[in-house]
């Protein structure tokens, strides 16, 4: 069961779009579909969901 669906949506979304990024010309221009923080957000939404879920249990 998926007790946090805002999290469910949004990994995939992230990804999404960083791969949107990486094939549009100014993502490729720009390099944003590299950035960092974008990796950094997926892992702090994974890991809160984690904490989460141990607490539920």
């Amino acid at each position: 069961p998926t007790f946090h669906p805002l999290g469910d949506f949004l990994n995939p979304a992230l990804a999404l779009l960083g791969q949107g990024l990486k094939k549009s010309p100014i993502g490729q221009k720009l390099d944003f579909a590299n950035h960092p923080y974008l990796c950094k957000g997926l892992k702090l939404i994974e890991h809160t969901r984690k904490r989460v879920f141990k607490k539920v249990i």
